[in-house]
């Protein structure tokens, strides 16, 4: 039933279809995006059964492959189960959904009113587009895209201000998530930049790396400034109307440049939100975090990102970990062997746009080809469980690592953009994940009137093709009715004709009794014989007999008798026969008899 209305009319409307669609988030149980990158490399199906010979029965070997293969994806299915109830919260936290309950005993709003509402306003706002796609100047105003019943919504942080300041860097995927007006890229509500401001050390080689075609269509170089820097960090005066600030320093120097980015933030009328990236992090403290911690307050937002190596020939999509950089360990980052720069900044960009990330100290690394080989088997326990020499149990030191990836697979599988899928990791984690699992809530149907709605119209539906249906049937069956009324009434016609002339030659009928006035007077008696007869002539029975006559007549054209011949024509034969013999006994052969016979 759940697809049935689109089906239905998918198939009476449309023969084919073909359209291109930006990242959306929907449930996991109807829709389903692209699988993100680094599925490839965990090559879910290299495990899947294959036969050598491609046939027969499969080996013992072939059986264990499968039994991986399905527990790996009954342990997806909880993760999307785990998604899809996230998602739901994140809606009721949005529009202020009530429950079942409340919407009964208060008369609050359910979704299918608040969302009822929400789809009037977008439709008489306009919604306008700007250039490649991205929204136009306004881009606060409702959109269908953004009160999407399956949509995961983020908890934005407010007052970003229209001035961005980029210090350290002035990397292109970085700017290209503030400018927030690219083609097929999921705009972020809270980003109304229309002034980005860069200081870097060397101005010539980051408009280098900066600039592009692409800069200049979406809109990038209208807002984009870069100049030189005076120092590692900006000057108070060079803060001045920025009410967000983006720095990148060294690990090396963070000890002493935390203190003093502190100090500005503090200082400054105007900022609001500071986000700093830390590169060169071997370890899950940062000196110098703390003192800006101290310093927000009330006075602003703050948020660290650590990060070991940059690299900007690694392979984007990659297995990668977000979480609180007090949760990592020394090995995380010794194995890690660094992270993508590109998926860096793209983090650090959209760390700006969520209230979950702010006053938070977070860490980011790639995880090692060995974790990512893991990943693709099922969690060690029950039938899976590892066992040392003497039988006992070996802990599987890979489950969280396997957790993450199967949390980080959903939410690429099912299409939770990027800003959602940093505030999912963030937000709830590995920790949420691992709480739901433990003991799953009680879900509450938040889509009660709308999935009754929807199913009110299948029902509607399936009453109409029920009805046709029926229809069709009972015309075919009538025609059919027909046909067989009329083949019994010649049937019957055909006997009472016989009847007739057999009865007047033996002196049953009156002479005076007409041929029609004799039908008329047994054409129910005929009728009778004709549906028997019918019926007999329809029969598997009759059929079957007809096939052996047939088989048996093959070649008869030569023969004066042969198996299964008709009665009449054989007793018709034989008298001729006889005949024939007593006139031209002595002057003809056999085969001469035979062959005047056949002339008749």
């Amino acid at each position: 039933m759940k697809l049935l209305r689109s089906t239905f009319i998918a198939f009476c409307l449309t023969p084919g279809a073909l359209a291109f669609t930006a990242t959306t988030n929907c449930l996991s149980k109807t829709n389903a995006a692209a699988p993100a990158k680094f599925t490839t490399q965990l090559q879910m199906s290299s495990i899947s059964v294959k036969s050598p010979s491609g046939e027969g029965i499969p080996d013992e070997d072939q059986i264990l492959k499968e039994k991986l293969f399905r527990q790996v994806l009954q342990e997806k299915n909880v993760v999307m189960d785990f998604l899809d109830f996230i998602t739901e919260e994140s809606i009721k936290a949005t529009y202020g959904i009530a429950s079942a309950v409340e919407e009964e005993e208060t008369g609050a709003e359910s979704f299918a009113e608040v969302l009822a509402e929400k789809a009037a306003e977008a439709g008489s706002s306009g919604d306008n587009i700007g250039l490649f796609g991205g929204g136009d100047a306004d881009s606060s105003s409702t959109s269908m895209e953004d009160i999407k019943e399956t949509r995961y919504q983020p908890n934005l942080r407010s007052d970003l201000g229209s001035t961005v300041l980029v210090s350290g860097t002035a990397d292109a995927s970085l700017l290209k998530v503030l400018n927030n007006n690219l083609f097929g890229q999921d705009n972020i509500n809270n980003f109304q930049f229309t002034k980005i401001q860069a200081l870097v050390e060397n101005v010539a080689l980051a408009k280098k790396t900066a600039i592009s075609r692409e800069a200049r269509y979406s809109g990038l170089l209208d807002k984009l400034s870069i100049e030189p820097s005076s120092g590692a960090l900006p000057a108070a005066a060079e803060l001045e109307g920025a009410s967000s600030w983006i720095a990148q320093i060294s690990s090396t120097d963070a000890a002493t440049l935390l203190p003093q980015v502190a100090e500005l933030a503090k200082n400054s009328n105007d900022l609001k939100h500071v986000i700093v990236l830390v590169t060169g992090v071997t370890s899950n403290a940062v000196e110098g975090w703390d003192a800006l911690e101290a310093a927000s307050g009330d006075n602003f937002q703050c948020t660290l990102v650590a990060v070991g190596e940059l690299f900007t020939d690694a392979k984007e999509g990659g297995l990668y970990h977000v979480g609180k950089l007090a949760d990592a360990t020394d090995a995380n980052f010794a194995s890690s062997g660094g992270m993508s720069s590109n998926e860096v900044y793209q983090l650090l960009g959209h760390a700006l746009a969520l209230e979950s990330t702010s006053n938070q100290a977070l860490t980011a690394y790639s995880y090692s080809k060995a974790a990512i080989e893991a990943v693709a088997s099922p969690y060690a326990e029950g039938e899976f469980t590892a066992r040392d020499e003497d039988g006992n149990e070996i802990v599987d030191e890979m489950k969280e690592v396997k957790m993450y990836g199967r949390l980080l697979q959903g939410l690429r599988e099912i299409g939770f953009t990027r800003t959602a899928e940093l505030d999912v990791l963030v937000e709830k984690g590995l920790e949420g994940f691992q709480e739901f699992m433990a003991s799953p809530p009680k879900r509450e149907d938040t889509f009660t009137l709308a999935k009754a709605s929807r199913d009110e119209q299948d029902e509607k539906i399936m009453a109409i093709l029920e009805a046709e249906i029926a229809k069709t049937e009972a015309e075919k069956k009538a025609e059919e009715e027909a046909i067989k009324k009329g083949e019994i009434e010649v049937i019957a016609q055909q006997w009472a004709i016989k009847e007739y002339s057999l009865r007047s030659i033996g002196g049953d009928v009156d002479p005076s009794v007409t041929e029609i006035d004799f039908i008329k007077s047994v054409w129910d008696q005929a009728l009778v014989e004709a549906e028997n007869t019918y019926d007999y002539i329809n029969s598997a029975e009759y059929k079957k007999q007809q096939e052996k006559t047939a088989k048996d007549a093959i070649g008869s054209e030569n023969k004066l008798f042969w198996n299964g011949m008709d009665p009449l024509l054989r007793k018709k034969r034989e008298a001729m026969v006889d005949k024939v013999k007593k006139q031209y006994m002595d002057l003809l052969s056999e085969e001469e008899l035979e062959a005047i016979i056949l002339s008749e």
